[in-house]
C-alpha cells in the first residue's frame, strides 16, 4: 500500500497578517490600494511560508479557506504566487463549505493571519464582525479561531500564526498548539513581513514534526450557543430583511432560538446547524435606538 495522502487545512484572515498595524490599517480594507499594494502581499508572505514549510515536510495537499471579507470574488491571497498543491475554498461563504471541501479527515489544521476575538486584545479584535459582542458554545467564549475548531471537530490545530492575542486565545481552547506570533500591538510590535518569513516557516516545520501530540477541540452534542450583540446594538426579532420569513423559521423552529433584545440562545444536534443560527442572529442586529456610532 502507498503512503495515506496527507491533507492540510489552512484558515487565513487578513487582520494578523505580519506587518499590518495602526499605520497602515487600510490594507485589511478588500479592494483599497493599501490593499493592493500591502495587504495581499504581506499575506501572501505568511501563507507562503507555511506551503513551503508544509510541502518540505511531506503534505500533498493544501486547502486554504481564504476568509477575509468573503463576500468578494478576489482572493486577498495571491494565488500565482502559491505552490501548485494548494486549492482555495471561496465564495459563497456557508458555514459547512470548508469542511465539505476538504473531503475526509485532514492531517491538521492551521491558523494564519488570525485577530483574537472582541474583547481579546490585539489589533483589530472582533467576533466574527463588529455588532457581535459575544459568543459561547457550551458555555465557553469563542471568536473565528473556536468557531473553526467547531466546525473541525477533532482535527488536531498545528500552529496558528498572527497577532500575539489570537494565540493566548488558541491556546486556551489547545494548549499544545504551536504559536508563532508575527506581531504584538500590546508591545508596539510589527516586524516586517519579510524578517517574520523564517520564522513562519521554521515554526510551521516543528508544529507538523509534533503533530501527534496536537489536539483539536471536543465539545458533546446537543451543542447549546447564546449570542449577545457588542455595545450599541440590539436584536430585535421583529426585524424584516430579505427572506426574514426563512431566517425565522430556520432560527426559531429548527434551532428553536430564543431571542431578547440584549442576547439571544439556542440548541442544536450539529454545529453546522448552530453556525447557521448565528447567521441568522446577525440579521436581527440592529442600531440600538439614539445610539451614535
Amino acid at each position: 500500500m502507498g503512503e495515506k495522502k496527507k491533507l492540510l487545512y489552512v484558515l487565513c484572515d487578513l487582520e494578523g497578517a505580519s506587518q499590518i498595524s495602526p499605520a497602515n490599517a487600510q490594507a485589511i480594507n478588500h479592494g483599497s490600494e493599501l490593499w493592493q499594494k500591502d495587504g495581499r502581499r504581506f499575506i501572501t508572505s505568511d501563507v507562503k511560508a507555511i506551503c513551503e514549510a508544509a510541502n518540505e515536510f511531506g503534505i500533498h495537499e493544501i486547502v486554504l479557506n481564504d476568509s477575509h471579507d468573503n463576500g468578494n470574488r478576489t482572493p486577498n491571497v495571491l494565488m500565482k504566487e502559491l505552490p501548485n498543491n494548494v486549492r482555495i475554498v471561496r465564495r459563497p461563504y456557508l458555514p459547512g463549505k470548508p469542511r465539505h471541501m476538504v473531503r475526509g479527515e485532514p492531517f491538521g489544521m492551521i491558523i494564519v493571519g488570525q485577530h483574537a476575538m472582541a474583547g481579546g486584545g490585539g489589533f483589530k479584535p472582533h467576533t466574527i464582525s463588529g455588532h457581535i459582542g459575544e459568543v459561547t458554545v457550551n458555555g465557553i467564549r469563542v471568536g473565528e479561531i473556536g468557531l473553526e475548531l467547531a466546525a473541525f471537530m477533532g482535527t488536531p490545530l498545528l500552529a496558528v500564526v498572527g497577532e500575539q492575542a489570537a494565540i493566548v486565545e488558541a491556546k486556551a481552547l489547545c494548549p499544545s498548539t504551536v504559536g508563532i506570533p508575527v506581531k504584538s500591538l500590546e508591545k508596539d510590535w510589527f516586524p516586517p513581513a519579510t524578517e517574520t518569513r523564517s520564522a513562519i516557516h521554521d515554526g510551521i516545520l516543528e508544529a507538523l514534526q509534533k503533530r501527534d501530540d496536537a489536539t483539536g477541540l471536543r465539545l458533546e452534542s446537543p451543542f447549546r450557543f447564546t449570542f449577545k450583540p457588542a455595545a450599541g446594538f440590539v436584536l430585535n426579532k421583529d426585524r424584516r430583511f430579505f427572506l426574514h420569513r426563512t431566517v425565522k423559521h430556520r432560527f426559531f423552529g429548527r434551532s428553536k432560538g430564543q431571542m431578547r433584545a440584549n442576547a439571544a440562545s439556542w440548541e442544536t444536534k450539529t454545529i453546522i446547524g448552530g453556525l447557521y443560527a448565528i447567521g441568522c442572529c446577525r440579521l436581527f442586529t440592529a442600531k440600538r435606538s439614539g445610539h451614535s456610532l
